[in-house]
């Protein structure tokens, strides 16, 4: 039972980087480091049941755009049901690869993550499949765009940096999540 239960929650962080739903205090951490007061163009990634797409959406202006990118179908049904709910609000479902979004450049104002980046270590390809998302974040943001993202453990701050050229602007702490939380805030 115990095996059982290791071995779900195992599967779980290195599917799906998480444990459980992240909490109201992680959300409005990220989420509160954009500014809505004007129409943006948004890319959530990693939505899974949308505690962020839900927060966006109940946040954003009716001339604003959100492209949530998801590429498990399974999640599809809770963020159907967000946009239905929310008939007012231009909200896109895309199930795929997140990299097929980034061809634009300059295209959008915000990019919220939720991929696990540690997990993209682990493929046996030098990283160049972290390299490659965290580039085309870069590629995809206008000039004074905001790429948010959450991480277990500081993990890839340098990646990230590195890939930016510059140093982090913000990193907060959220100890109220399972797991606790750092929030990276890198602007173009």
């Amino acid at each position: 039972m115990v095996i059982n239960l290791y071995r779900k929650i195992k599967r779980s962080i290195q599917e799906d980087g998480l444990i459980v739903s992240s909490s109201g205090f992680l959300v409005r951490s990220m989420v509160g480091k954009i500014d809505f007061d004007r129409p943006l163009r948004i890319l959530e990634i990693g939505s899974g049941k949308g505690p962020f797409t839900r927060e966006i959406i109940h946040r954003m202006s009716k001339d604003s755009q959100l492209d949530v990118c998801e590429i498990k179908t399974e999640y599809n049904l809770w963020i159907e049901e967000l946009i239905a709910d929310n008939p007012d609000k231009h909200v896109t479902l895309f199930n795929g690869c997140v990299t097929q979004l980034l061809d634009k450049p300059g295209y959008y104002d915000v990019i919220v993550s939720s991929l696990p980046l540690k997990n993209f270590e682990r493929m046996n390809d030098q990283n160049a499949f972290l390299n490659r998302v965290i580039e085309g974040f870069r590629f995809a943001l206008k000039e004074g765009g905001i790429y948010l993202q959450y991480q277990y453990f500081l993990s890839n701050k340098a990646d990230i940096e590195r890939i930016f050229g510059k140093q982090m602007d913000d990193v907060d702490f959220v100890p109220l999540n399972i797991l606790p939380a750092f929030v990276y805030s890198m602007t173009k």
